[in-house]
């Protein structure tokens, strides 16, 4: 998945402020490069991140890494 793929699904899920903050990120670690773009719009759909709260990368990679793994393990996306 390209950057704007990933900017415009973090847009509709009103998470625009997280890309902006992991942008240099997602592009050095291709955390979203390889992966169908069902997964991360369910996992944004599923978690709840607030802009005021701190967070950081290592953080939300983990919790995405574990929820693409257990959606290819289940079979959540085809």
């Amino acid at each position: 998945m390209n950057e704007s793929e990933s900017k415009e699904l973090f847009e509709e899920a009103g998470l625009l402020f997280l890309f902006e903050k992991f942008q240099y990120q997602f592009y050095v670690t291709d955390l979203l490069g390889k992966i169908k773009p069902e997964i991360l719009e369910s996992f944004l759909n599923c978690y709840e991140f607030q802009q005021n709260e701190p967070l950081f990368f290592d953080e939300f990679a983990f919790h995405f890494r574990i929820f693409q793994n257990i959606s290819i393990k289940n079979n959540w996306i085809n």
